[in-house]
């Protein structure tokens, strides 16, 4: 189960009720709850709400994926081969 649904409800809260705490819609809680990402500032204020300190995050949501950086070197070989 998502750590920020289990950590609600053991508050007894709704989504509505969460997102008016952090100060976020209920979509936006919704979407943390389905496993999406969101801003850093959006994670700040619902772990406030929460009374979670901040750095437990990454126990609470799931981390972005690192961007892979492609060398210009192959992106031009890539180019000059197709």
């Amino acid at each position: 189960m998502n750590r920020i649904r289990a950590a609600r409800q053991a508050l007894g809260w709704t989504q509505n009720e969460l997102a008016q705490k952090a100060g976020v819609s209920a979509r936006t809680i919704h979407a943390v709850e389905k496993g999406r990402a969101c801003r850093q500032t959006t994670k700040r204020q619902i772990l406030s709400a929460l009374s979670v300190p901040w750095e437990m995050r990454d126990e609470y949501f799931v981390r972005a994926r690192p961007v892979r950086r492609v060398p210009v070197h192959e992106v031009e070989r890539h180019a000059a081969s197709a």
